[in-house]
């Protein structure tokens, strides 16, 4: 990995914001993430914007539709192709224990389980995948990995862009604040959503009272 985040630092423009789109997106789809946390070119990305070398806004805009991208790639790629996948050389190398776990926490959890997975690589890498072969609506779907994605990503570059040389700092702690994050994040769709059941049985009630 230090090789390729010297690469990464001494891009610049374009070709910068292009490995911040498709580093996190290729996470899921070609399981990258098993080797590649893609974290870190969210962390080099901010470092960058930090530099200079690319706007701060475009940095959070590219590591952000990276992430969206990725998942919901995974999503389809799983429920198209996933008992097939699970079967070849890279379902094997994700291995039966991880794949296990991961399904065990989406069965249990639903779309709550795509914010507490986002924390973690190994989770984060077969998740989309799992949530589409396990037949899970892509609305939920779309809805719980959009906020926990979006979070993830733009946390990510904005620590990177305060750390600047210091970001190898952060990314040795960047599981923990990612999950709690990304816990925050729960809390605030799980609220939203009950604010939206609310007013819909208000709306219920008036409706059966005239």
């Amino acid at each position: 990995m230090g090789q390729l985040a010297e690469v990464l630092l001494s891009l610049s423009g374009w070709a910068a914001l292009a490995l911040l789109f498709t580093l996190p997106a290729l996470e899921a789809p070609a399981f990258l993430g098993l080797v590649l946390p893609g974290e870190l070119a969210l962390l080099l990305g901010g470092v960058l914007a930090h530099q200079g070398r690319i706007p701060l806004a475009a940095a959070l805009a590219a590591g952000t539709a990276g992430a969206l991208a990725g998942d919901s790639a995974g999503y389809w790629i799983g429920r198209r192709w996933g008992t097939r996948l699970l079967g070849s050389r890279l379902g094997r190398r994700v291995g039966p224990g991880r794949l296990h776990r991961v399904e065990s926490l989406l069965l249990s959890g639903g779309g709550r389980a795509l914010l507490v997975g986002r924390a973690t690589a190994g989770a984060r890498v077969v998740l989309p995948g799992l949530a589409g072969m396990l037949g899970l609506r892509y609305r939920t779907f779309a809805l719980w990995t959009g906020a926990a994605a979006t979070v993830w990503a733009v946390a990510h570059v904005l620590a990177g862009y305060a750390a600047g040389a210091g970001w190898r700092q952060v990314q040795h702690l960047s599981g923990r604040v990612g999950l709690g994050l990304l816990v925050v994040a729960a809390l605030g769709v799980a609220w939203l959503a009950r604010r939206t059941r609310r007013r819909e049985r208000e709306a219920a009630g008036c409706l059966d009272r005239g």
